[in-house]
């Protein structure tokens, strides 16, 4: 069974994927923010800040791998367009873990420490997997442990899906980006349903 706090982030999560503005999407990060890459262990951020400037380097295409081995044909008009979609779901206990000291080094933690805080700070980790749905089998995979905490929110930086009157919300205080790079087949494999 769902649990009200899962879907209240399932709310906020859908709420900032469907939030284009790059600045007000990272209104729903923690100022404190923090990114760690388990492939790429240099494409970290230790603020919102940092994520946003990541985010706008993805929108005009400069993105930290590419998305398929080969170069890809064009779309002929007759195929289907892609759709970006996704899957959600809370962690199960087993993924509440922080890589390796190589991964979480640009963040200036430990793993320990990580799991530490996350504990402390009450975080709820949800696992995402974001693909092009009715695209050809190449395009890129995102799979990303997101860890959320519920904190203050400055005046203005409320965002959709915040309980209105409350001065709390929940916001995102870790990417941990488990996988990024071509489709492999896995997505959508766990019987989650599939959003847009």
């Amino acid at each position: 069974m769902t649990s009200p706090i899962e879907l209240q982030i399932k709310k906020l999560y859908h709420a900032y994927r469907h939030t284009s503005d790059i600045d007000q999407k990272g209104l729903f990060f923690s100022p404190t923010c923090m990114q760690i890459c388990r492939p790429i262990p240099s494409y970290a951020a230790t603020s919102r800040a940092g994520i946003v400037k990541y985010l706008k380097d993805v929108q005009t295409g400069d993105m930290p791998v590419a998305q398929t081995e080969q170069p890809q044909e064009p779309a002929a008009e007759t195929e289907p367009l892609s759709r970006a979609v996704y899957t959600i779901r809370r962690l199960h206990a087993a993924e509440h873990e922080f890589s390796s000291n190589v991964i979480t080094a640009a963040v200036g933690l430990s793993p320990s420490q990580l799991l530490q805080q996350s504990r402390d700070e009450a975080w709820v980790g949800m696992r995402v997997d974001l693909w092009d749905e009715g695209a050809p089998d190449v395009g890129l995979l995102v799979q990303v442990q997101y860890w959320w905490r519920k904190e203050s929110v400055n005046t203005g930086e409320e965002v959709e899906g915040d309980v209105v009157g409350e001065a709390m919300g929940w916001r995102q205080c870790l990417h941990d980006i488990i996988s990024l790079g071509p489709k492999d087949g896995s997505e959508g494999q766990e019987g989650l349903e599939v959003l847009e």
